[in-house]
């Protein structure tokens, strides 16, 4: 009992970070945040014995953090290193594949990979939309309680983040 506690708290930690991600107004806080949110989804999945949950958070993470170091050190190539990302999911999503359901953290893991490639805050909120409704999916299946929890709010939190954005733009505009 004690560790289901624990695996869910893990996962709370996660979301959190996750969560906070998409008010932040910079793509490199956004990365950031979302970097911590990654390690504590990694963990949570491995806890809960979701291979292809711990796999996507482990190569998104890693796809993360050198998508990260680019944007900050102002790199180069970064289609290139998200490609071969993309492709190591899918090889080792194909290799690990445990069910059907195992293709929802897949969809989740590609698609936030490509929205970090373009620098709209934006288009990083909206995928967070549907990457949450695969994650949804996914935490059903494996009774991750906390995330079935935390992706209805992420999901409530994205759309009202990317509201906000919208709306602030739209501000900005009319008033200069």
């Amino acid at each position: 009992m004690i560790n289901m506690i624990l695996i869910q708290v893990i996962g709370a930690v996660a979301f959190l970070a996750l969560s906070l991600s998409y008010f932040k107004k910079e793509k490199r806080q956004i990365l950031f945040m979302q970097i911590i949110a990654y390690i504590f989804f990694t963990i949570h999945y491995f806890l809960l014995s979701g291979v292809a949950g711990c796999i996507c958070n482990l190569i998104g993470l890693l796809a993360l953090l050198t998508i990260y170091f680019f944007d900050k050190y102002k790199l180069k190539n970064k289609v290139a290193v998200s490609t071969f990302f993309i492709a190591v999911l899918i090889i080792v999503n194909i290799l690990t594949f445990q069910n059907a359901y195992s293709i929802f953290p897949l969809i989740a893991s590609t698609i936030v990979i490509i929205s970090f490639i373009k620098d709209n805050g934006n288009v990083i909120r909206i995928i967070g939309i549907i990457s949450a409704i695969c994650w949804l999916i996914y935490a059903i299946v494996y009774k991750s309680y906390i995330s079935i929890i935390f992706e209805a709010i992420t999901f409530l939190n994205v759309c009202i983040a990317l509201t906000k954005n919208i709306s602030h733009k739209e501000k900005e505009k009319i008033n200069g």
